[in-house]
């Protein structure tokens, strides 16, 4: 999933040379945390409800109270890609820029909801507890019998400490009899099924 699927488009931006109480304005009436500062059509900053706590309305610029030059990403990249930045940097937003343009802003908040999209989470699916014998071999065997029982890996981990190895699973499969029965055919112990029914 890319960055372009998942950001806020076109971002609410504010100029640099306005004041910091039409920022805090701004923030309130949207909902929003974090605005785009520009100058003459160009991203040169950041602005959050942090960095406005504690100023006087009015009394300063946005330009004085932004953070200059924010990290920005494109939005051909992918949303881990920008769950590592947000993580590495400690914060709430990136601006995605494409050609020194800026086309949007992608958030916490919108990589939290990407991963509960990818994970299936909001699906009916089952997560199950499979072990046994072969390494990242193990993986290979799993997925090939959920394609046998014509169903779909949302996420699959295998967990390399623990003896004998284990892999955890959440998968979405019309009759998880036949999964588990193509897992044992496989060689694979399942541990244990729970059904996970769809969260809002």
């Amino acid at each position: 999933m890319l960055v372009r699927n998942r950001m806020s488009h076109p971002a609410i931006t504010i100029e640099a040379g306005r004041p910091t109480s039409e920022a805090t304005r701004l923030l309130a009436r949207h909902r929003i945390r974090q605005l785009p500062v520009m100058r003459n059509g160009q991203l040169v900053g950041i602005i959050t409800h942090r960095d406005l706590r504690g100023v006087r309305p009015g009394a300063r610029s946005v330009a004085a109270t932004m953070t200059a030059k924010p990290r920005t990403i494109a939005p051909d990249a992918a949303v881990d890609e920008a769950a590592k930045l947000l993580r590495a940097y400690r914060i709430g937003s990136l601006p995605v820029v494409d050609r020194k343009q800026l086309v949007g802003i992608i958030t916490v908040a919108d990589v939290l909801d990407a991963f509960v999209a990818l994970s299936g989470v909001a699906e009916a699916t089952y997560r199950l507890a499979v072990s046994g014998r072969g390494g990242p071999a193990m993986e290979t065997r799993a997925r090939r019998a959920v394609e046998r029982a014509r169903g779909e890996v949302k996420w699959l981990h295998r967990d390399a400490r623990s003896r004998p190895q284990q892999l955890q699973m959440r998968v979405k499969v019309k009759r998880v009899d036949d999964l588990v029965a193509a897992l044992e055919a496989d060689g694979l112990d399942v541990l244990r099924v729970v059904a996970a029914p769809p969260t809002p």
